[in-house]
């Protein structure tokens, strides 16, 4: 049986995709810059149950987007009545610490 190899085009878009992994996963480490206060802020005004990171980079913001993507997706697709965007009882959830709290 004659072995016969993989075409030219997934081992050249295999190569470009491992590239563009790398490139980004050191893209998203950068400071955040401009969009670092207000992509926290407006998650928190919308759905403050949602994780709030605020460290300062890009990936920390797409971190942010994603947990109120995930809420209020869960809100369209489970029905079961329960908010996900509601915030938990006690303080906001996107509400910083204290520094004598933690």
């Amino acid at each position: 049986m004659k072995r016969r190899l993989t075409p030219l085009w997934f081992r050249v878009s295999g190569g470009l995709l491992l590239t563009a992994l790398i490139a980004g996963r050191c893209w998203q480490l950068q400071p955040a810059g401009s969009i670092t206060g207000w992509v926290p802020a407006m998650a928190e005004v919308y759905c403050p149950a949602a994780a709030i990171h605020r460290s300062g980079t890009i990936s920390d913001s797409a971190r942010t987007l994603d947990s109120w993507g995930y809420a209020v997706i869960g809100n369209a697709v489970f029905r079961d009545g329960r908010d996900r965007c509601r915030a938990k009882r006690g303080r906001s959830a996107g509400a910083e610490r204290s520094p004598d709290e933690r």
